[in-house]
């Protein structure tokens, strides 16, 4: 699902950032952290380009990656 929304929709587009978030939840609920944190890296680093530090998907990344396990 997230290479196809990247495909289709950019890696800027708002439905990709929550694939991408989505599938590194999954990650971390499947006890996969080393997996997760690039994801939720990522996450962090576009939200914050795309929409500043301080916008509330930019506050849910910085949060997602710092609950990682």
């Amino acid at each position: 699902m997230l290479i196809d929304r990247e495909r289709l929709l950019g890696s800027d587009h708002r439905d990709t950032l929550d694939a991408r978030n989505s599938l590194a939840t999954d990650y971390t609920c499947a006890g996969e952290a080393e997996r997760a944190i690039p994801l939720y890296e990522r996450n962090l680093n576009d939200t914050e380009r795309l929409f500043g530090p301080n916008h509330s998907d930019t506050l849910i990344s910085r949060y997602n990656l710092r609950a990682v396990p």
